[in-house]
């Protein structure tokens, strides 16, 4: 089997993920479509766990930065 990339948006994701649902199938395609949307819905949870990841870190660098801003403070209020 021939793997292919490509890159798509969170929305085209989500998108793709969604418009699988209501589609009518033959038997003998139920089994590439399930896996189909089991791809999808991996990506769009790798997605997720990516853009979480990336929120945390900018608030743990805010907090950081925001620390070592108020550290000259500190050693003039004592």
């Amino acid at each position: 089997m021939d793997l292919f990339e490509i890159n798509l948006t969170f929305n085209e994701l989500t998108f793709l993920r969604s418009a699988l649902d209501p589609i009518s199938i033959q038997g003998r395609d139920a089994r590439f479509v399930a896996t189909l949307q089991i791809k999808l819905e991996q990506e769009i949870e790798e997605v997720k766990r990516m853009l979480q990841e990336a929120e945390t870190k900018k608030m743990i660098d805010l907090q950081e930065a925001i620390e070592e801003d108020q550290k000259p403070i500190k050693k003039h209020i004592k």
